[in-house]
């Protein structure tokens, strides 16, 4: 008995020291990984990306062109190489040393630079915990005093382009692994291209490179520009596929237009945290802003051009909503700038994912919104008829009312009611005020009839009556004009239109009036 006795406590005496031995083996083993390096290049700093399994303990070591990251109890995942060469602005590589069993020592060997910026972000969705390394370079300071003394920038209206997400923050990624980001950048430097093309008027990005810029720096961007207007470019996506569309947003103060809209601009507003904005420099501008400041005279105006960009974009692709949409994107909280957040396809449908990668559809859609631009900024876009500046009326402004929205009610253009009012855009619109509007309001969505006599003059030479026909895909010309006992010819002359310019998906065309239909 005591023999057994003595044999079961030798067994729990044994297991007791393998216990031990092994709690005292796990500590020489480390408990943070390094698992990936990465590495952008911005106009103003470049940045390095550690990504790690768990919470990061470092300390920072910095002398002249270099800085030291020592991590405690930590190892290199074997697949990053003891030495990187980066050579991009401000570093020139990273070296990987162990100094002992469980310390990992990361040297930076950097360049002409002005400071560096060391800070961890938390784990957040498929992002791990990171230790950001931004190194900020001497040119920033110069960018930062010369930009808005530029004479040729002051001459001209400025519209800043803001190509949505960049670096770290992919934004919405389409079935074919299509990156939102990527999207948004090619169609933003179209848009530039565009613009500039304008006399008078000079386009300029918040971003040019795959490289992420915090919400602070885009608006101060516009700011510092003293910019004319502020268009944020973007692809959005949904569960479900099938959904498609461009759409435009703009700022709310208070409710979104909708559930798809609220989460939409929750989505969007995350992008500072994907794209890794140190918390000093991301909560700042939001906690500071309170919405109430925001004149409504900016928000009506945004609404004005949203109006006119949505026109435009009609005749690219079809819309999602037949109205501008309200939510709260930070990106918008500019308090005299009018912005607008243009969704451009779904890319999360395939069809529109195809569409937004061709080179076509990017300079078409590019245009359609430099037009809007200049209609809006210009208001010059179309000479007024005749018959609008002659035969005129009076209209009592309603609660709710814009001039966009007064415009598409009577037929005409924003240009049109602002020449007939002695009218500036930033002029507000007051409940119960009168204004001067066209008195031919003898369109509708559906149906026009250009120079129909009386309906008692039975002459031989009555004019044809046409109706407003939305083009669908795979028409062309030449079949609609077969199908409507026509020429091509005759098409191209009733809407104004040259051989060469495309027919596009959306767009509205007249056609001649089949027989049996005619007003």
């Amino acid at each position: 008995m005591m023999y057994k006795k003595s044999k079961l406590i030798k067994k729990y005496t044994y297991f007791l020291i393998i216990l031990i031995v092994s709690l005292i083996s796990t500590n020489c083993y480390a408990s943070i990984e390094i698992l990936n390096v990465r590495h952008w290049a911005a106009p103003d700093h470049t940045r390095i990306v550690l990504d790690v399994d768990d919470v990061p303990a470092y300390e920072v070591k910095e002398s002249e062109n270099l800085l030291v990251l020592n991590f405690k109890e930590s190892s290199i995942h074997k697949s990053i190489p003891a030495k990187i060469i980066i050579n991009q602005p401000g570093i020139k590589k990273i070296v990987f040393h162990h100094t002992d069993e469980d310390t990992v020592e990361i040297e930076f060997f950097l360049d002409k630079h002005q400071k560096v910026e060391v800070f961890k972000l938390k784990k957040f969705q498929d992002k791990p915990d990171r230790v950001v390394v931004d190194i900020i370079l001497e040119q920033l300071a110069k960018e930062e005093k010369t930009t808005d003394q530029l004479p040729e920038i002051k001459k001209k209206k400025v519209i800043v382009i803001d190509p949505g997400h960049g670096g770290e923050d992919p934004g919405a990624i389409g079935k074919k692994r299509t990156y939102e980001k990527n999207i948004v950048l090619s169609i933003s430097r179209e848009i530039k291209k565009a613009i500039n093309k304008i006399p008078g008027y000079r386009a300029v990005m918040t971003r040019d490179g795959d490289y992420y810029v915090s919400f602070k720096k885009r608006l101060q961007k516009a700011k510092n520009l003293g910019a004319s207007l502020f268009i944020s470019v973007h692809a959005d996506a949904a569960r479900n596929r099938s959904a498609k569309g461009s759409s435009v947003y703009c700022l709310s103060t208070g409710a979104a237009s909708n559930e798809a809209a609220k989460l939409l601009a929750r989505n969007e507003n995350l992008s500072d945290i994907l794209g890794g904005v140190p918390d000093s420099e991301g909560n700042n501008e939001s906690n500071q802003i309170i919405m109430n400041m925001f004149q409504t005279n900016t928000i009506n105006l945004s609404k004005i051009y949203a109006g006119i960009l949505m026109k435009y974009l009609d005749a690219v692709n079809c819309l999602k909503y037949k109205s501008v949409q309200e939510a709260p994107f930070r990106v918008l909280k500019l308090p005299d700038i009018p912005a607008v957040l243009v969704e451009t396809a779904y890319i999360s449908n395939p069809d529109e994912e195809n569409l937004l990668k061709k080179r076509s559809f990017q300079t078409t859609l590019a245009e359609s919104v430099a037009s809007s631009v200049e209609e809006y900024l210009s208001g010059e876009a179309i000479a007024p008829k005749s018959d609008q500046e002659s035969r005129t009326t009076y209209y009592k402004v309603k609660r709710g009312d814009t001039l966009f929205s007064v415009a598409v009610r009577f037929n005409t253009k924003v240009a049109i009611l602002l020449k007939l009012n002695d009218m500036k855009l930033e002029d507000p619109l007051f409940v119960d005020q009168k204004i001067i509007v066209p008195a031919n309001k003898d369109e509708d969505n559906e149906k026009i009839t250009d120079n129909v006599p009386d309906k008692k003059d039975n002459s031989s030479d009555r004019k044809k009556a046409y109706r407003i026909y939305t083009v669908k895909k795979g028409d062309t010309l030449f079949f609609l004009a077969k199908d409507n006992s026509t020429t091509v010819q005759e098409l191209l002359k009733i809407n104004n239109m040259k051989s060469t310019d495309p027919l596009l998906y959306g767009h509205k065309i007249k056609l001649p009036q089949k027989a049996g239909n005619i007003l």
